[in-house]
């Protein structure tokens, strides 16, 4: 599951373990938001587009990172990789006006792209799914529930977190 707030990516193992990978990005991108801000009041531009370049290049190692740990845990487990089809995403999503920036400075592409060229030099397969409802339905019983921010709660009980929940979803599909 790849997100845009939280953690970029959490995985569900097969042995029941989960990985959430990428806390760090959200953190990132509001420092230099606020950065960038000041530099526009200031009208200093060059150093705005050296926050810019500065922003994306701590991203890009970020997203290295977490694809080569989610590459090496389908390895050592002896599984294949699923992602979402987020194809459109931009276009597609209901945004709030403050939720804008988060969707349109989410990295999800270059991820995907990462996972998919290291996968491949591993011979690791990698399958796209239907995202519809991975992180509202149950990945216990199969009903969809309710989910309040990162909070996923079913009828059957489970109180789960709701990356965690799609994480399963996605695993199971």
């Amino acid at each position: 599951d790849r997100n845009a707030t939280s953690h970029i990516a959490v995985c569900a193992l097969p042995n029941g373990k989960v990985l959430k990978l990428g806390k760090k990005a959200q953190f990132t991108h509001n420092k230099y938001k606020g950065i960038r801000k000041r530099f526009q009041k200031r009208k200093q531009f060059m150093k705005l587009k050296d926050s810019k370049r500065k922003e994306a290049n701590i991203i890009r190692d970020l997203n290295h990172k977490i694809s080569t740990k989610i590459v090496q845990a389908a390895k050592s487990n002896g599984i294949g990789i699923k992602l979402e089809q987020l194809k459109g995403i931009r276009k597609t999503k209901k945004q709030a006006k403050s939720f804008r920036g988060t969707l349109h400075s989410w990295s999800f592409y270059q991820l995907e792209q990462f996972i998919e060229y290291k996968a491949k030099l591993l011979g690791i397969p990698v399958i796209y799914i239907n995202p519809k409802y991975t992180s509202q339905r149950c990945h216990k019983c199969g009903v969809i529930g309710n989910r309040t921010k990162k909070k996923f709660y079913c009828q059957c009980g489970v109180v789960e977190h709701a990356d965690v929940n799609a994480a399963f979803n996605i695993a199971k599909a």
